[in-house]
Parts: C-alpha cells; structure tokens; sequence
C-alpha cells in the first residue's frame, strides 16, 4: 500500500473512532433517553446498546459502567414485563443472557439466565421432535432461524457452560442436522428447511405454494453457519457433516451467474424466479450466504466453499461499488451498510483477500457519509416508513450496532466480545 493510500485509510479510522465516540456518548445512560420499543429485546432494546459498551469497554473502562446500567435497565424492564414476547436470540431471556455474557461480569443471574435459554431451546427441539416424528409437515422459520430459532439459541449456548446449556447446544444441533430430512406434502418432496408461508408477505399457504428461504437472518444460511461453528467448536451429531455437506451443496445449487458474477435469491419459490441480484446485505442474499459458505469450508476443509463465498462476496461488492445494485442508505447491521461492512471484514480476515480487504474502505466511508450530529444518536435515520420496533439507537437496525461495524474497521480487530455471533458470522 503506497503512503498517500496508507495515510487516506488511517484517516477514515480515526473518522470511523470519532464517530463510535459520538454514539457511545449519545448512548451512555438510559435515563436519558429510554427505548420505547421492545426494551429488552437484542435487536432494538437495552441488552443491544449494552453491546456497544462492553466491547468499548475492553479498551476503555469507562463503558464499563454504561455497559452495566444498560444491562441493570434491561433486566428492570424484563422484570416488568407483563408478556414474555418472542423467545429467540433476540427475545428477553436470551438477549439478556447473550448480553450479560459478552459484559464479563460474574453476576447471580447468568447462571438462572443460562438455564432459561437451555429450556427455550429445548422447547423448540421437542417441537421439531414431535414434528418430525409425527410427520405433521413443514418446518417453521421460528423454530430454526438466527432471530427467533434454533441457530441464534444454538449459537449462544455453545459459549455457556454447564450441564444444562451444553445439553441444550446438542439437541439444537441435532435439530438442525434434522433439517436435511425432506418432507413430504401430498406428491411434493420438499427439502426440510422449506416453509409453507408466502414468499412476500410470509402468510400461511400449502406448501406447494411455499418457499425456501436463503437470507442468513431467518434461511437455510443460519443453520449452515450454526452447525459450521458447532463442528469447530467440538459439538457433532450423526449426520451433522452430512447435513453441512448437504446444505452448502444446495446453496451452490441455487446460486445464479450474470455479467459481473455469481449471486443469490432471497427465496426460492415452486413457480418464480428472482431475475437479478436484490441490494447486498447480512440479512438476505449474497452476502449472508458467502459467510456461511465460508464457514462451513473452514469447519470441514473444503476450500471449493469457501472460493465460492469470497467469489460471490467479491462480485455483490463490485455491483454495489459501481452503483449497479448499491447497499441500502441505511446504517444498520440488519440490511444495512454497517452488515455489509462487517460481514466483508469477516470474509476477508478468514480469506487474506485482498481485493475484499480493499473494499473496506469505501463501504466505511459511506457509513460514515450517514453520521449526523443533529440526530439524537448521531446517525440518520433510515428513509422510508419504519416498524415502530426498530429503535434508531438500537444493534440491528439503529447506532449501536453501526457503532459496533465501525469499530471493528477503525481497530482493524476482531471483536474481543465477538459480538456478532449474534449474526453468526462469528
């Protein structure tokens, strides 16, 4: 890298620092400001901002305590709470735990937490069980993806110690595996991730009318990843190297080719075709399922994977680079630039690819282009009409976790919280 080069990219690291400073000071106190909306949840609520703390706070021990208070509100709130609301990763009890977990503070209630998740987790594996074993249909995005499922429970248990958790982080593991049973429906075999929800609006249909979800946040890419860092981390089932085998080998199987390169639907349907490449985000498409190709190369060293993520990550970028199919003007981690930016830090890490490292820059520098001092978190809010739920201070879709991207690009460092396993990329 010549000097002026150097010099411009070590400036925009000290722009992307000034502006996680800016954030985090925003963000410090929820006395100040508190979430109105789905205020314990992961992806909008207290245990997301206290996120953004913890991981500041292995540098700098002031968030120590902003990590805590948030984490003390959150748990104030769940106490509160008249309705237990989704039960995933990112519902109360989980994002608590998940949270609390990353805060590295010995604390009476990660033992209690740890043990709810274990028994979340097993209530959606005996349901997968009796599923499968009464033959009563199609799977649930809620009983297997990263929000709501298996992969995001699965993929905090895995950290937790403890008989019941460690228990708990196999059967989720072995359910997954179950999803590469096919499924039956009238004179249909179905792949068993396949869901009998409208492809759009996500309405109940029979399943010939159903579809085949391929975004890493609620699609076959989640429990790809899941069992990917399972195997890594030593938690293998029969068949679970069968199944990873299974799903990446389909994932390839639906992947589409034009001009500049290989991509991937948000969907696949019985009777439509998505015609060219949507915008590139963690959530849905290329670069979700580029991660989780990656991963389960790495998990069962098959490099022909892992080519095929980086090739795939390289050309959603190059679209996005020349204005062909750009990111959305947003600064979430969800389907946002601060997903795309963290996802391609991840691939180009594990890959040494330079010409993903390269891009780096510029997917920092249009986040960076949406920091707004005015805003009371210190970035723009997303245009359009918005779900009330989605807190513009919040991890998935708000500051905290376009702070936590930026972050991880102005450090150049892999998350010592690993905070995005919660994306499982990591």
């Amino acid at each position: 890298m010549n000097a002026p080069v150097k010099a411009s990219e070590n400036a925009l690291r000290r722009r992307a620092a000034e502006a996680v400073a800016l954030v985090a000071g925003r963000l410090a106190d929820p006395a100040a400001d508190v979430p109105a909306f789905r205020a314990t949840s992961l992806g909008d609520g207290a245990p997301g901002i206290a996120l953004l703390h913890a991981e500041l706070a292995h540098t700098d021990p002031v968030h120590r305590s902003a990590a805590h208070r948030w984490l003390r509100h959150g748990a104030a709130l769940a106490g509160r709470a008249s309705a237990p609301g989704a039960q995933g990763l990112y519902g109360p009890v989980a994002a608590l735990s998940f949270a609390l977990h990353r805060a590295a503070e010995r604390h009476t209630a990660q033992a209690h937490l740890a043990r709810q998740v274990a028994e979340l987790a097993g209530l959606r594996a005996d349901r997968e069980e009796r599923r499968l074993g009464e033959h009563l249909g199609c799977t649930l995005l809620t009983a297997y993806d990263v929000i709501s499922g298996q992969a995001g429970l699965g993929a905090h248990l895995l950290e937790l110690g403890g008989p019941a958790p460690k228990a708990a982080a196999v059967r989720a593991v072995r359910a997954l595996t179950a999803l590469a049973r096919p499924v039956r429906a009238g004179d249909l075999l179905l792949p068993g991730w396949w869901v009998a929800l409208d492809a759009d609006a996500y309405r109940p249909v029979p399943p010939a009318q159903g579809h085949a979800n391929l975004g890493m946040a609620h699609g076959l890419p989640g429990p790809l990843a899941l069992l990917a860092l399972a195997w890594r981390q030593g938690a293998r089932v029969p068949g679970q190297r069968a199944a990873i085998t299974g799903f990446a080998e389909w994932l390839l199987a639906q992947r589409r080719t034009d001009a500049v390169g290989p991509w991937w639907p948000g969907q696949v349907t019985a009777g439509s075709a998505q015609s060219r490449p949507g915008r590139p985000s963690w959530c849905y498409g290329t670069p979700g399922i580029a991660r989780a190709l990656q991963l389960a190369g790495l998990a069962l060293g098959v490099p022909r994977w892992q080519e095929a993520g980086v090739g795939a990550l390289r050309a959603a970028l190059a679209r996005a680079a020349s204005g062909e199919v750009g990111p959305a003007a947003e600064p979430g981690l969800c389907h946002g630039l601060a997903g795309l930016l963290q996802t391609t830090w991840r691939v180009a890490r594990d890959s040494g690819d330079a010409e993903l490292a390269g891009h780096l820059p510029w997917l920092a520098a249009r986040l960076l282009d949406l920091v707004d001092e005015d805003r009371p978190y210190g970035f723009a809010e997303a245009p359009g009409a918005r779900p009330p739920e989605e807190h513009p201070g919040g991890f998935l879709t708000g500051a905290a976790g376009a702070a936590l991207a930026l972050h991880t690009f102005a450090t150049d460092t892999a998350p010592a919280t690993r905070w995005d396993r919660a994306l499982l990329l990591a």
